[in-house]
């Protein structure tokens, strides 16, 4: 690497001197980076590792991966904070989109269990990709705040909280439509709610001051609920779009109302097939 030091336009000081430092050459290796590959590691094991995976179309989820990380470089230049929580933002952005592919690929697993050890196992692999990210990028080398820190916890327990209240609006009706809209719905709520809990728990204000900063807070809740819910629809539109992952979201919800779904290759239990018939 080879980095030269440039005086500012601004600062141009015409024939009077050199515009440009002296060069200092770097040797920057090609493995320096490794460690920020930590996150996508976490993903290629997660294909490998299961063996309702080995199929082609398993290859599918990175579409939606790729689409959020397309709509956040849209996103960025509205924020206007600087480089280095941009750099923050995005690390935490990678890893809940990496940790919600992770639940998609392990559905089967995750989803013959007691729905409270479910919904605790998705949690902790949202928890275990936001840790391998913070590790891989060495986030507190780049300007890491508590703050930032209790958002990406609000993004954890509000993905969990919306599927799971979907979940149980739709547990005896179910219809993509019908889900969808429930899920904007808790993510809403979900969000105003978390957002004003944080503000009025981190910030020591009198209650006429509250009031006055609350609209600030309700679209500072709005724009996180719109964050969340679009973190969310590419995997959606992927599950209603492909019967390979529609089974998983059948699978990891298991709903009275949905098809039972099995992994692909398996044989349904004749206690299922009977329970089907009836």
């Amino acid at each position: 690497m080879r980095i030269v030091p440039a005086i500012d336009s601004s600062e141009d000081i015409g024939n009077l001197g050199i515009k440009e430092g002296t060069a200092t050459i770097y040797p920057w290796k090609w493995y320096y980076s490794a460690p920020a590959l930590g996150i996508w590691i976490f993903l290629a094991l997660s294909i490998l590792l299961f063996r309702d995976n080995r199929d082609p179309r398993i290859l599918l989820i990175f579409i939606p991966i790729f689409l959020v990380r397309l709509l956040w470089s849209w996103f960025l230049p509205i924020l206007g904070v600087p480089s280095p929580i941009l750099v923050v933002f995005g690390m935490l952005v990678d890893a809940l989109v990496i940790g919600i592919a992770v639940l998609w690929l392990s559905a089967y697993k995750l989803g013959n269990r007691n729905r409270f050890i479910s919904v605790l196992l998705a949690l902790i692999v949202l928890v275990a990709a936001t840790i391998i990210a913070l590790v891989s990028y060495q986030a507190w080398l780049s300007g890491l705040d508590f703050e930032i820190l209790v958002i990406q916890a609000m993004g954890i327990v509000t993905m969990l909280l919306i599927f799971v209240l979907a979940g149980w609006r739709c547990r005896k009706r179910y219809g993509p439509w019908r889900f969808m809209l429930w899920l904007a719905f808790w993510t809403m709520v979900i969000s105003l709610v978390g957002m004003i809990t944080f503000f009025i728990i981190s910030v020591e204000s009198s209650a006429e001051e509250l009031i006055q900063q609350m609209p600030e807070v309700l679209v500072a809740g709005l724009i996180f609920a719109i964050c969340i819910y679009m973190l969310n629809l590419p995997f959606m539109v992927l599950a209603f779009a492909s019967t390979f992952y529609r089974k998983r979201f059948y699978a990891y919800f298991h709903l009275k109302s949905m098809p039972i779904s099995f992994p692909s290759g398996t044989e349904k239990p004749q206690s299922v097939e009977l329970k089907q018939m009836q």
